[in-house]
């Protein structure tokens, strides 16, 4: 697996295609889900993806198995950057460079830094795998990938420990769609297969990178 830089159309069609079947199936249930239960599917979706191991992750107010805050909580404390991050596009050329996506994307690695509470790697905290996975999720693909190893080996990132270096590691991702787009001769959203036609630009780039 490698980035998207110097695949056919074809080739990065094919790439989407052969994402797991079962993480789309909870993207899909992620999605369909209401507003009201989202702390407690947030949950159930990133603790099935291991986004906090080996830390203990953070429940919902309703299952509480430890004191505040609890997802809900983050959910509440995230919102406004999840706003202020509506429009984003990751195969924007000046995502990246725009100050209130940066600024947003700042507030939510602090926010989400939070996820997991006790533990013994980070002082307890959350890293990059979990807050990049969370964020994703809330912004509903619009900020991705998820920066597990399959999607930093593909990369050829090395540890994202900070929020700078989680936006440059964005800004990688950024400049490998522009690389992708001018050598096809196509837009990003175009080359999606026509099944994810609906999806984010970020959940897109994550399905060809992450786990077959």
């Amino acid at each position: 697996m490698s980035e998207i830089a110097g695949d056919t159309i074809d080739t990065f069609m094919r790439k989407v295609e052969t994402f797991s079947s079962s993480y789309v199936e909870d993207w899909d249930a992620w999605l369909s889900t209401n507003s009201s239960v989202r702390p407690a599917q947030l949950g159930r979706i990133l603790r099935k993806w291991q986004a906090c191991r080996p830390n203990r992750m953070r429940r919902d107010a309703a299952s509480a198995m430890h004191q505040a805050p609890y997802l809900d909580h983050l959910l509440d404390l995230a919102t406004p950057h999840i706003q202020a991050l509506s429009t984003f596009d990751i195969a924007d050329p000046s995502a990246l460079q725009t100050a209130t996506y940066t600024t947003a994307l700042d507030h939510l690695w602090d926010v989400f830094e939070q996820l997991s509470y006790d533990g013994r790697v980070r002082e307890g905290l959350a890293g990059s795998v979990g807050i990049s996975k969370a964020v994703m999720l809330v912004t509903d693909g619009r900020v991705g990938p998820a920066f597990d190893s399959s999607v930093r080996t593909a990369l050829k990132v090395g540890e994202i420990n900070h929020r700078a270096q989680w936006r440059n590691a964005l800004g990688i991702v950024n400049a490998d769609i522009q690389k992708f787009q001018r050598r096809t001769g196509v837009s990003f959203s175009a080359a999606k297969p026509s099944k994810f036609a609906s999806l984010e630009n970020g959940r897109i780039y994550d399905m060809a990178l992450g786990p077959r």
